[in-house]
């Protein structure tokens, strides 16, 4: 079941090289070429997307809120079917998660977990993720999108952006802790 899972969620994430030799991943958001990753990924104003098929394509960060580590990227081109997002607010302490990103070049990898403390804005994961892993899709047991990682702690935690705090990101709406000036659509 976890292997199936995590093919059907690898066709929504992208492997992310940034325009200064970064890299991580980024999930597809929607068909109309929107692609979440990390503000960290993606210090520059450009990158280039592989996507599962193996396919190349270019992109441009269109938003970008660093208090959150969030950027979005704007895709020209046919993308797959974007990510079926959740609701990060429903997990719960103990719920069964799946990270896929890209962790040392090894494409749509994936990484079992669970949720460790309380959702919030910053979803605090028990769970193996390495460099790569960053801007990924972060999924519940049904193969919905409940964050993206961003951060490993050590020792087997990680924390990740959760969809709550994307939403709110692509509104154009700050959380209290970023304030108005952090958010900037380019």
């Amino acid at each position: 079941a976890v292997a199936e899972l995590a093919r059907e969620v690898a066709r929504s994430v992208v492997l992310v090289r940034g325009s200064r030799g970064s890299a991580g991943s980024g999930v597809i958001w929607n068909e109309s070429g929107l692609v979440i990753t990390n503000h960290h990924v993606v210090p520059g104003q450009t990158a280039e997307l592989v996507v599962a098929t193996g396919q190349r394509l270019p992109a441009r960060v269109v938003a970008r809120a660093p208090a959150l580590d969030l950027a979005a990227l704007e895709v020209r081109g046919q993308l797959p079917p974007g990510a079926e997002v959740g609701d990060s607010d429903a997990l719960r302490v103990g719920d069964l998660l799946l990270a896929v990103g890209n962790p040392m070049g090894e494409r749509n990898a994936p990484s079992l977990g669970i949720v460790a403390s309380a959702p919030d804005d910053v979803l605090r994961l028990s769970i193996t993720l390495r460099p790569g892993n960053s801007g990924g899709a972060l999924v519940n047991a049904r193969g919905q999108v409940v964050g993206i990682p961003h951060m490993v702690t050590g020792n087997g935690l990680a924390l990740a952006v959760s969809t709550r705090s994307v939403r709110r990101f692509l509104k154009g709406t700050p959380t209290p802790e970023e304030g108005e000036a952090e958010l900037r659509w380019i």
